[in-house]
């Protein structure tokens, strides 16, 4: 028994208006339209149907799917048929691109629904402290519906150590919930609003940032460092968190170039894993990059970072980048068997306690 300690099936109804430009989430929505972009996305480069614009057409195809169950059958066929996977869904209302089609207690409530007819799904609730009554609705989701996690996606607009969580991480504490938190930077899933709004969240950070002639994506990046959980930490010594992304292939690729950069998020969360026990990680996303094996597999020479390291895809947001079923496949045959099994099985059982 395998587990994807990080997957998404949110659909297109959970995705705000504009959250691509030209209108193109309204576009898309409709028949005729995807028609029109996907005739012009399926040719814009000819002779190939493995470029960015035609992973891109696949993403979208995806979030047409209609529901969160068709969505995780394509995920699952790549898989093992035991194999368990941590569904993590986004509430995007209030990172200020627009109106979302659907209420987001409705998605939690599918997810709810696949999770009791599917004993492979294993849900979590993204708690945006924006969200009014958002305390109450993650506790009733556990208490009621089945929610074994948190998921935090701090870029769209939020610091982790923000009060409006507090609730939610004493009940974590108390009640052994997980919690799984994006972090990596430059994402496209970030805050939209304008540059004051963006501004005046960043004002509530507890460390200085410069924002004068930073772009958007540098900005929004300060939502997700790593050092911010040091203040979590203080309060709720006893929180379980996972840092999503193990710092990006960004950091990764600036690790080989640099390994002594002590700021390289990287580097941080390798260190805060080993020095703390509630500490994890996963590699979604990020090892869909092949060159990046080597370094993974010479990390986990470390028994406390070995003992850490979560397996998870980001499936189907690394639809972009690579193939699924290659995704596990070339790792696991690449690490062996020894290793992909602790952080397939031995560490994610642990994570989720």
């Amino acid at each position: 028994m395998y587990y994807n300690a990080h997957i998404h099936t949110f659909t297109e109804r959970d995705v705000p208006n504009r959250f691509l430009p030209l209108a193109l989430v309204q576009i898309l929505k409709t028949k005729v339209g995807f028609w029109i972009v996907s005739k012009f996305l399926r040719h814009a480069i000819p002779f190939t149907d493995n470029d960015m614009l035609d992973r891109y057409l696949t993403f979208v195809e995806l979030g047409k799917l209609g529901s969160q169950e068709n969505i995780f059958n394509e995920c699952e066929r790549f898989y093992p048929d035991r194999t368990k996977f941590i569904v993590l869904p986004m509430d995007m209302a209030c990172m200020g691109a627009g109106k979302v089609d659907r209420p987001y207690a409705d998605q939690i409530d599918e997810l709810a629904e696949l999770a009791k007819k599917d004993s492979r799904v294993i849900p979590f609730f993204h708690v945006d402290p924006r969200r009014p009554g958002v305390y109450e609705m993650f506790r009733e989701g556990v208490e009621q519906k089945g929610i074994r996690g948190v998921k935090l996606y701090p870029p769209l607009g939020y610091f982790p150590y923000d009060e409006g969580l507090d609730e939610v991480y004493a009940y974590c504490q108390e009640n052994d919930i997980p919690v799984l938190a994006h972090c990596s930077p430059y994402n496209p899933v970030r805050f939209k609003g304008s540059k004051k709004e963006l501004l005046d969240l960043l004002a509530k950070s507890k460390e200085p940032v410069k924002t004068k002639g930073k772009k958007r994506k540098e900005l929004c990046s300060h939502f997700t460092n790593p050092l911010n959980y040091k203040y979590v930490i203080e309060k709720f010594p006893k929180l379980r968190v996972c840092f999503a992304h193990f710092g990006s292939a960004y950091y990764w690729e600036k690790f080989i170039e640099d390994p002594d950069n002590e700021h390289n998020w990287f580097s941080i969360i390798r260190r805060m894993i080993a020095e703390h026990d509630n500490f994890y990680t996963d590699i979604s996303f990020t090892l869909n990059d092949r060159n990046f094996f080597s370094l993974l597999k010479v990390i986990l020479t470390d028994p406390k970072v070995r003992a850490k390291v979560l397996f998870g895809s980001d499936y189907y947001m690394v639809e972009t980048e690579c193939n699924e079923r290659r995704f596990g496949l070339d790792l696991r045959a690449y690490l062996g068997e020894d290793i992909f099994n602790d952080i397939a099985v031995e560490n994610p059982k642990r994570f989720l306690g």
